[in-house]
């Protein structure tokens, strides 16, 4: 049942799938030129009017939409193109993009008006196998080598297909609605709206020379309009930006794609004329028919329109860029439902990209996408449409009922939309049969459950794709529903196993039963004690360690991984299986396993007391340095009998020498822990040569590697247990990456990370640089180092979250693909890098097992899979590995939004948080919550202010607050509801949280006054001490205290100044009439809330907390917050548990309104 299928593997290299001309690391094969299937679309060649192939007379060089401007191109331009077409097919290597690819750019003109000629091109016999063929288009011959006769004949007759299509629209939301109006005249043919697709059989050819490029498309998750597409290995030296909905012509991210370059600044310019007209036509829709209000609560006052009069809709205030109501609920969704913001390099007039292009192809499609989303009976667009025009009939009329109008009965519509929860993906077309019975009748009734559904086809005459309705998950909100639903829109399906794999897995298994000669081919560790580590208790244990001393200067350390190579034999039902599933997943509360529950616990898990069969690496490390002599490693195969199985609660308190868990762990094993801790430590510091520091775990930025990613409700969370078992996975994979490459130069299967984006990096060091973070990224070990030395760990996570934008995830990969140049691992700081110490879990180690007993068996064991079929596993496990990780990040939030919602509840509704501002923008600032884990961006056209004011060069943002305010009851004005009633309504609500925001300040004024009355009960000192600043919070030289109530709270005497409030006025101080005073905004003396707390336990005020966190001045009467990069700002928490998934947002305090 899942869509998208693959109907073809194919491969984007030459000379034996070298990645020449991008692709998936070159891992297949492209069918013969006589193959027609059409991958991208899901239609036969059957299917005249849907085909997914283009014409053959089409030249590349020039525009081949517009072919009347072609007519002047000269004969001699023609031979060279023939001659040069002739040259590629005797020499197909020839013009490989690595050494010197020239990517050609043309110009875009009339691609919305391009039409297949309606005649055929002549074909003439020619000579040795060639054929001549004449271009209707310019009447020019051109020479045809035999390789390309046949596909130029099978595009002709295409042609004659394609001139059958008239221009007439097709209107998809009518499919939806009655049908009443069906005529015979329906069938008449469609309009194309889409280009085909190229043939599959000419893509090797076109890309080998450079007139095409292939990559992975990724989609903006904010606007679906932008994507990119990512060449592989450096190809390009940045993205290709893919314009719109027809220029990306129905690919879908993750989609590798073969794309032809464009005129970049045709397509920009393009762009913002469309942009420019949209902002025109959000203008005129929200001022609305009834005209211009005089409700200016959110502008500045001056905005005017034509006719003289305050206008209310989309404008700028200073830099404060207000944004349409739609693109605000999207921004909400996209960004409320992820732990990290995923951030897309825009288009603007001061860095448009590098290179556009548009789709030609889709060359492969991840196969068996499925994604989760809610069922409708109308489009969205119509509903809303609906719902609004029922809205302002409501207002009009102060009522909702129409008694004397009867509904309009109308027919069954054919299909129903599929509104997917990812908002990269387009509507998808149901018929109305797979949906419930009752759908039509009652689907207000499933609007809050959740489908999931597929894509089978999109023709080229059709907006949105058509799909099956694939299963119904159930009820919004539910836990276990949710959870489903995050794991099919990463592909991963119900976790059960077929009754015929778990067949397949051997029964009644022990070492007894295994053959003599196994047993003694393996070394016998089961005298030696061994423990395994452990962030839970599970039943799958897939290593285990132990600790001897092998010498007075030397330690013996050994890693045992569980050998599931023994009992998974290649092509086997359970390797398939566990071949299509690529890893599992393990969740905040569920597992989601790679392997039968009956081999990996049963045969598989290194539990405590029984024996197991292992493979092995053992280090000889030096006592005094902690360095690993590598000439003394030791690896094969091994049987164990585990001792103990340890949590990481246990490993932290030997660490940390604590009382409680620890005490039940045997001294020998506190020994051994010791022992780890001290080698991992300084291993790490040799890794990275700084032997000479301290080095924090920086958590984030190695989870771009997910190596074991840890399921924490915070991803910055660590823990010494957690990176002991880390250093020693890496030391051991790091190895083993070495051994199979030098056994298996042509098939290792290894995993690099590439250097990040040089002008992101360097960009990030040049902004970090400003506040003296001395930043060097000349290489990863100083990176790295940089980071290391940071003392604060909220500026260090603030860093993490910056930097990894800039960085590309690691990739698996097969050595003879890439030279060796490329095979490092950047992020880790080592040469060669593979995965191999978690083959219950990840397919890619079951791989590495068997590769490494090849190489052990010196030839006795042959590892017989090919090249390419290796190639093709390694992206297979590249996507479900991402897919993995993104999965895990989902499930991690959705249980932050229940532990915030909880949280928040319990303190009436009302949740503030410290947040660390990591980037600043014109009219928005990005913020990492240190508490939790997790990065929001703050809008300011959600706060309220008059305006705002960025200072591009000092990249700061001041934000004018209306004062008294509170920003979290604030209702943006384009959002309050229009009419009378609700309007009303609205106005209800927003007094009854200003009288219950009003109650509370005088509760906490009342307190304040009571513990201001006890002072007289202190001596004099005491009493002096109490009031030593208020001098300072009642000075009018322009400061902020100008505007703060008389009636403060008296602060008690500090260590330090605070850097909100400017110091007491002097004689030679500036007057009111000066500059007015700006307090400090150096993050190096940011403080925390928590350092505000008072010494006698009482509760302060959000005032005493939060104040002194702000910069602030007040000037002509406005009220001014200074935002910095690196600076502390607390927030208010809110969240929608009723969405799907959970939505978690944030607004910014009005210092002015505490």
């Amino acid at each position: 049942m899942g869509g998208h299928g693959r109907s073809q593997s194919v491969a984007v290299g030459v000379n034996g799938g070298s990645p020449v001309g991008g692709g998936r690391i070159g891992g297949f094969q492209f069918p013969p030129p006589m193959a027609t299937s059409d991958a991208g679309a899901g239609s036969t060649t059957g299917n005249q009017g849907q085909g997914h192939n283009r014409t053959g007379s089409r030249n590349y060089d020039g525009n081949w939409r517009n072919q009347n401007q072609n007519q002047n191109q000269s004969h001699g331009h023609q031979q060279n193109q023939s001659v040069d077409l002739q040259n590629l097919n005797q020499n197909p290597g020839m013009g490989q993009l690595n050494s010197s690819f020239q990517p050609g750019h043309r110009s875009r003109a009339s691609i919305g008006a391009f039409q297949f000629p309606a005649q055929p091109g002549l074909m003439l016999p020619g000579h040795g196998g060639q054929s001549i063929f004449i271009n209707p288009a310019t009447g020019q011959p051109q020479i045809l080598s035999a390789g390309l006769l046949q596909q130029q004949q099978q595009l002709t007759q295409l042609q004659l297909q394609q001139a059958a299509i008239n221009a007439q629209s097709l209107n998809l939301g009518n499919l939806g609605q009655a049908s009443g109006q069906n005529m015979p005249n329906q069938q008449q043919q469609r309009k194309t709206l889409f280009t085909p697709y190229l043939p599959q059989a000419s893509l090797p050819a076109l890309l080998s020379n450079g007139q095409l490029v292939s990559g992975i498309l990724r989609v903006n998750k904010k606007n679906r309009s932008d994507a990119y597409v990512s060449t592989q290995d450096g190809l390009l030296d940045a993205d290709i930006f893919i314009c719109g909905s027809k220029d990306r012509n129905r690919a879908l991210e993750g989609d590798l794609v073969a794309v032809e370059l464009l005129d970049v600044d045709e397509v920009w310019g393009q762009k913002r004329e469309k942009e420019e007209k949209k902002k025109r036509k959000d203008i005129s829709e929200t001022r609305g028919p009834s005209g211009p209000s005089n409700n200016n609560a959110g502008g500045d006052g001056n905005s005017t329109n034509e006719g003289g009069q305050e206008g209310t809709g989309i404008k700028r205030r200073g830099s404060l860029r207000q944004r349409p109501t739609q693109k605000k609920n999207d921004d909400v969704e996209v960004e409320g439902q992820s732990l990290l913001l995923v951030e897309e390099e825009e288009v603007n007039d001061e860095q448009k990209p590098l290179f556009a292009g548009h789709i030609v192809a889709v060359i492969e499609r991840v196969a068996g996408q499925m994604f989760s989303g809610t069922l409708g009976l109308l489009r969205p667009s119509s509903q809303a449409t609906k719902e609004k025009q029922e809205a302002e009939r409501q207002a009009r009329e102060g009522h909702s009922g129409r008694p004397n109008q009867p509904e309009r009965t109308q027919d069954k519509p054919k299909i129903v939309w599929f509104k997917p929860t990812d908002k990269r993906v387009p509507l998808i077309a149901i018929p109305t049969e797979q949906a419930p019975r009752d759908f039509v009748e009652n689907h207000q009734s499933y609007a809050n459950r959740i489908f999931v559904a597929c894509i089978k086809r999109w023709p080229i005459t059709s907006l949105h794709p058509f799909g099956t309705l694939f299963e119904q998950l159930g009820e919004m909100g539910d836990i276990k529903v949710e959870t489903d639903a995050l794991l099919r829109d990463n592909n991963f399906g119900p976790d059960d196993f077929s009754e015929a794999v778990i067949r397949n897995v051997i029964d009644n298994w022990s070492v007894e039963t295994e053959k003599d000669e196994v047993i003694a081919a393996r070394k016998d560790f089961r005298d030696v004690k061994t423990f395994s580590i452990n962030a839970k208790s599970t039943g799958d244990i897939s290593q285990s360690f132990h600790v001897n001393k092998a010498s007075d200067t030397t330690w013996e350390i050994g890693v045992h991984i569980a050998d599931v190579a023994h009992f998974v034999k290649p092509n086997s039902l359970v390797d398939r299986e566990a071949r299509k599933r690529g890893t599992g997943v393990e969740l905040v509360n569920r597992l989601v396993p790679m392997l039968p529950q009956k081999l990996a616990e049963d045969l598989l898990s290194l539990k405590e007391g029984q024996d197991r069969f292992t493979t092995t690496v053992v280090f000889t490390v030096n006592a005094d340095t902690d360095e690993i002599v590598e000439e003394e490693t030791w690896v094969g195969k091994g049987i164990i009998r585990n001792s103990a199985n340890f949590l990481y609660g246990d490993v932290d308190a030997i660490v940390s020498g604590a009382e409680g868990e620890g005490e039940k762990v045997p001294d020998e094993f506190k020994v051994a822990v010791a022992v780890l801790h001290k080698m991992t430590r300084n291993s790490r510091k040799l890794r990275y040569s700084a032997e000479n520091m301290d080095i924090p775990a920086l958590r984030l930025v190695y989870q771009l590697d997910d190596e074991n990613i840890p399921v924490e409700d915070n991803i910055f969370e660590t823990r010494p247990a957690y990176e002991i078992v880390e250093e020693l996975f890496i030391r051991t994979n790091s190895f083993v990456a070495q051994k199979i490459a030098a056994g298996l130069p042509e098939k290792a299967l290894l995993r690099r990370h590439s250097p990040p984006n040089q002008r992101r990096v360097e960009n990030f060091a040049e902004r970090m640089n400003r506040y003296d973070q001395n930043i060097d990224v000349s290489s990863s070990a100083a990176l790295q180092t940089s980071l290391f030395r940071l003392k604060d760990p909220v500026v260090q996570q603030g860093m993490e979250t910056v930097l990894i934008k800039g960085m590309q995830r690691a990739k698996y990969f097969v050595a003879s693909k890439l030279p060796s140049e490329m095979h490092g691992h950047y992020l880790y700081n080592v040469p060669a890098y593979t995965h191999f110490t978690s083959p219950i879990r990840r397919y890619a180690d079951i791989i590495v097992h068997r590769q490494l007993e090849a190489v052990l068996s010196n030839g006795a064991v042959d590892f017989t899979e090919d090249t390419e079929a290796l190639a093709k596993a390694a992206e297979q496990c590249n996507v479900k590995k991402d897919s993995a990780k993104n999965a895990i990040e989902q499930s991690i939030h959705i249980e932050l939004c229940r532990a915030v919602d909880r949280r928040r509840q319990s303190q009436d509704g009302e949740l503030i948080c410290e947040a660390i501002v990591i980037n600043v923008y014109e009219s928005a600032f990005d913020v990492l919550i240190p508490e939790y884990g997790f990065e929001k961006r703050v809008h300011c056209d959600q706060l309220p202010l008059k305006k705002a004011e960025f200072d591009k060069a000092n990249r700061v943002l001041e934000l004018y607050w209306e004062k008294g305010v509170q920003s979290n009851v604030y209702i943006p004005e384009d959002e309050r509801p229009k009419g009378g009633a609700a309007l009303r309504a609205a106005n209800a609500a927003a007094a009854a949280s200003q009288a219950a925001a009003a109650a509370k300040a005088a509760q906490e004024q009342e307190e304040i006054q009571r513990k201001m009355m006890e002072v007289s009960s202190r001596n004099p000192d005491a009493e002096q001490g109490l009031f030593d600043d208020e001098d300072d919070s009642n000075h009018s030289d322009g400061g902020v205290a100008t505007e703060r109530p008389t009636t403060l709270a008296p602060v008690a005497a500090s260590t330090r100044p605070t850097q909100s409030m400017p110091g007491s006025p002097t004689k030679n101080s500036p007057t009111s009439s000066q500059t007015p005073h700006r307090t400090r905004s150096d993050p190096k003396i940011s403080v925390a809330a928590h350092d505000n707390e008072k010494a006698d336990g009482q509760e302060v005020s959000n005032e005493d907390k939060y104040l002194q966190m702000f910069t602030l001045r007040e000037e002509k009467g406005d009220y001014i917050q200074e935002v910095r990069e690196l600076t502390r700002v607390p927030v208010f928490l809110k969240t929608e548990l009723s969405k799907s998934p959970p939505c978690l947002t944030i607004r910014s305090l009005n210092p002015y309104a505490l």
